[in-house]
């Protein structure tokens, strides 16, 4: 039987390898992690949609430790406020490295990946699917083919059973992914890519703040890609 487990973060990115899973793979889980970040409540909620909107397992762990070791770094995305960034402002490549650093969570994907991947291992193999794409890619050294590459040099060494990371969105951009959920028929407007969010509408969307890098790459992101985007954000994003 084909495995997958999803690391579900609950934007764009994972909500787009969630429905790609779901066409691929004869089982499928999802695995939400907590830490302690700023938008986690709405994670859980928004993870909980998408379980029961494509029938799809969800298992939700807590790690008490990588919210501690964020509080030690200071990252802002956990107990801070995140830097407020235009669509001119991220294509000022230092500019975005600076905001890439500020909201970097300590060795994130090897402590996900690792915990996925215990999963698969305890399950007898699998795929473990994670939503790393180019666009992100040039910032965050953690979502290129090369670290890919070598976590999965890793798991051979590391599990019993047959594991490996698979990246199914690691040559688009927040574009490419779009036209990708456009296609899948997603409900993407009930997915959260901000980094602040700020609550439900009454119809269990995510109210986005706008203002945040994550909200402009979105919304920029739609609106080039399909023309239209129906999240709700508190402020329009300047793109």
């Amino acid at each position: 039987m084909k495995r997958a487990v999803v690391l579900f973060s609950g934007g764009l990115d994972s909500t787009a390898c969630l429905y790609w899973a779901k066409e691929n793979y004869e089982e499928v889980i999802m695995l939400t992690v907590n830490y302690g970040s700023n938008e986690e409540r709405v994670t859980n909620r928004v993870a909980e949609f998408f379980s029961k909107e494509l029938n799809v397992p969800l298992k939700i762990v807590k790690l008490d430790f990588l919210e501690e070791f964020s509080k030690l770094m200071g990252t802002t995305l956990v107990g801070g406020e995140t830097p407020k960034v235009t669509a001119e402002e991220l294509e000022d490549f230092e500019m975005a490295k600076e905001t890439a650093k500020s909201v970097w969570i300590p060795a994130r994907n090897v402590v996900l990946i690792s915990l996925a991947a215990s999963l698969l291992d305890a399950l007898g193999g699998g795929d473990i699917i994670v939503g790393f794409n180019a666009e992100e890619g040039a910032t965050f050294p953690d979502n290129t083919p090369e670290f890919v590459e070598k976590m999965n040099e890793m798991l051979k060494y590391g599990t019993m059973a047959d594991v490996k990371v698979v990246a199914p969105l690691i040559d688009l951009d927040k574009k490419g992914i779009a036209r990708l959920l456009k296609e899948m028929n997603a409900k993407y407007e009930y997915s959260n890519s901000c980094y602040m969010p700020k609550g439900f509408t009454r119809d269990g969307k995510p109210i986005h703040c706008g203002e945040c890098e994550s909200c402009v790459r979105r919304h920029r992101g739609l609106m080039e890609a399909i023309g239209e985007d129906r999240t709700v954000y508190e402020v329009e994003p300047k793109v």
